[in-house]
């Protein structure tokens, strides 16, 4: 059937008009639009109304949802989402009214993104896996027997905020994350974390060598720190070296309560996943408990860019 696709995260929302099985699924046209990171709810809106509209005159038959943050998808609400502070919006009730009482789904992100991978992805096979999304935020979404795990109080798999990072880690301290704590996987390793942490290391660069010219510490991101790593940039490939290495940490601990079959990787940041691997997959086996998970496997996604979109798609036909 013909999905209209809503797929918000941190820094950008895409709307797609897609068809989708429980097989396949197939983009026929897409709309992007960045997100400043404390938008709110109107402008929100105002942003979906736009990219819907660019899409033309389109017809479809269900809407598709995923929201970074928790989300009560019984009742159609996003429950909250820290780095933006949107909380408990009736989203699914305000878009049905505008879209003609249409069927709509909504769905944390990473979920949708774990369903889409068990659906369309590497993971037709598996049964029990973790989906990590690393971008603006880092969560998991979790598949055990073959569906989505939500637990009990539909916030499962928050991955990001396991705390990876003690004073005694590094001589940086531990960034506060936007849940309160400090030293959160999403903090450090998010695409914010990795742009402060190489920003930290330029200043103290700097301060050691006053003859250099100030940074600009504004002008870097995640995107950017992996351009340099990949020009070798000693700084930038240090950085990625300890984002890898605090990933495969948080994912040992899952794999190891869990007894999963393998850990995906999706989102923006693992776009640079190869200069991840090695201290990631480092950093994993040491802290597996390896008689227990005798074959786990780490992987990024199957899906691409568009996995959010596939994930949108995927919880509409349940």
């Amino acid at each position: 059937m013909n999905i209209l696709a809503l797929d918000i995260g941190g820094s950008k929302l895409i709307a797609a008009l897609l068809f989708a099985d429980d097989s396949r699924f197939e983009i026929f046209s897409a709309a992007h639009r960045n997100l400043a990171i404390d938008c709110r709810r109107e402008q929100l809106l105002t942003l979906i109304d736009d990219a819907v509209a660019e899409l033309g005159n389109i017809s479809f038959e269900r809407v598709g949802i995923t929201i970074p943050g928790l989300a009560d998808s019984c009742n159609g609400i996003w429950v909250y989402a820290c780095f933006s502070g949107i909380r408990d919006f009736p989203i699914v009730q305000i878009l049905s009214e505008r879209y003609g009482n249409k069927p709509i789904a909504i769905e944390n992100d990473v979920n949708a993104c774990a369903l889409a991978e068990k659906k369309y992805g590497k993971c037709r096979e598996l049964n029990d896996f973790l989906w990590i999304t690393v971008s603006n935020g880092i969560g998991g979404g979790l598949i055990l027997n073959g569906e989505v795990y939500s637990g009990h109080f539909g916030g499962a798999a928050e991955i990001g905020h396991f705390v990876v990072m003690d004073s005694v880690d590094g001589c940086q301290p531990p960034i506060r994350c936007g849940c309160g704590h400090f030293g959160c996987l999403e903090a450090e390793a998010a695409g914010p974390g990795i742009a402060k942490r190489y920003a930290w290391k330029l200043q103290e660069q700097h301060q050691s060598n006053p003859t250099r010219s100030t940074p600009i510490l504004s002008a870097y991101t995640a995107h950017k720190v992996a351009e340099l790593a990949r020009n070798g940039d000693s700084l930038a490939l240090s950085v990625m070296e300890t984002t890898g290495t605090l990933l495969g940490k948080a994912a040992s601990y899952a794999v190891n309560l869990l007894n999963l079959e393998a850990v995906i990787f999706g989102g923006g940041v693992i776009q640079s996943f190869d200069l991840l691997l090695p201290s990631l997959e480092k950093s994993f086996r040491t802290r597996l408990f390896r008689s227990a998970n005798p074959s786990v496997k780490l992987e990024q996604t199957g899906l691409g860019y568009h996995a959010g979109l596939a994930g949108a798609a995927a919880i509409t036909l349940f």
